[in-house]
């Protein structure tokens, strides 16, 4: 393995590949390395879908896509190659960014010792192993190459466009003023999702506590029909759907609330990012990998079942992580966050 000479680092490149979570997750890498080296440019590759979370990073030179179902791996790897990069971080570390990282041409190539990709890298480490945050995990990268970790803080950047989106939405639907509570109803599988019915009577307990309205986030047509029926069945009319929302428009939104609970979902990292106290519902992830990140956000567990984690898409006995977990253990939960923030709900 090669120590890297600081002086000679004038062009990066960050490999990451994966949903909104994974790569927000990913980001407090990002003012780290413009800490250290100042004035080099920083590229990220990642890819399509998840490139708005990148536009206008401001420790970004450039944000760029790959997408495997229509574009040649040998057109990436000849775009990278004439970039010249001096270094490059992968940070996914599946057999094809490993390949892209090789065939870079860089002279300094990090990646984690997974099987199969120790030829790729030139620095390389191997990961803690036992339980890991995400955001951790990808600020080992940084460890291993001696650089300093001054923040770690996930970063989505919002303009006034964005910002203009909300305040229409908090005008249109008359909550200027007023307590808000985030339910994201989101979710790439259906066995991390909290079940609408469930969602309900969170609601419908939470506004018995508290003198707050609820703010539903969806991202397709089927979790916007969820959101529609809880909004429909609560017993106090107080919850809004938002409208068709990207990602930075979401993020806009998020940021007028007081917190945010929901299932494992990009929103609630997007929550983290935009430092809105944040609870995290899980049961086939694990929170310690990739719940809500930082010591004033909070998960919750059906702690009682041998089969958490079991990072099963379908459950075959019936999602009993979600569907039996105590109400009454959310609501301890959310109590805890509003205490540990300070938040005022009455």
């Amino acid at each position: 393995m090669i120590k890297t000479d600081k002086n000679k680092i004038k062009k990066i490149l960050i490999i990451k590949f994966g949903g909104i979570g994974d790569i927000l997750l990913s980001t407090p890498v990002l003012p780290n390395l413009k800490a250290y080296f100042p004035d080099a440019e920083i590229n990220f590759l990642t890819l399509r879908h998840s490139r708005d979370i990148l536009i206008d990073n401001p420790y970004l030179t450039r944000a760029f896509t790959y997408d495997p179902t229509e574009d040649k791996s040998w057109c990436l790897i000849k775009n990278i190659r004439s970039q010249k990069y001096d270094l490059v971080i992968d940070l996914f570390g599946n057999p094809r960014t490993a390949f892209i990282t090789f065939m870079s041409g860089a002279k300094y190539r990090f990646g984690f010792k997974f099987r199969g990709r120790d030829y790729a890298y030139n620095i390389k480490m191997k990961g803690r192993g036992g339980i890991v945050h995400n955001v951790e995990f990808n600020l080992d990268s940084l460890r291993a190459l001696d650089i300093p970790i001054v923040s770690k803080k996930l970063v989505l950047p919002v303009n006034i466009v964005h910002e203009e989106f909300a305040d229409e939405f908090i005008r249109s639907n008359k909550l200027e003023g007023k307590k808000l509570i985030g339910i994201s109803k989101t979710g790439g599988w259906e066995s991390k999702r909290y079940k609408k019915e469930d969602y309900i009577k969170l609601i419908d307990r939470l506004n018995e506590m508290y003198e707050a309205d609820f703010v539903l986030f969806w991202g397709n047509q089927k979790e916007k029909e969820n959101c529609q029926f809880i909004k429909d069945n609560i017993i106090k009319k107080n919850a809004y759907l938002i409208p068709d929302s990207p990602i930075r428009y979401l993020g806009a939104i998020i940021n007028r609330c007081d917190m945010v609970i929901g299932n494992d979902s990009g929103p609630l990292h997007i929550a983290v990012a935009m430092g809105v106290p944040t609870l995290g519902i899980y049961g086939p992830t694990n929170p310690a990998l990739q719940g809500p990140y930082g010591d004033k956000n909070l998960s919750v567990v059906n702690d009682k079942l041998d089969c958490l984690y079991c990072n099963l898409l379908d459950c075959p006995i019936g999602n009993i992580c979600m569907t039996e977990l105590s109400k009454d253990k959310i609501i301890e939960k959310v109590q805890e966050l509003v205490k540990i923030n300070e938040l005022n709900l009455a």
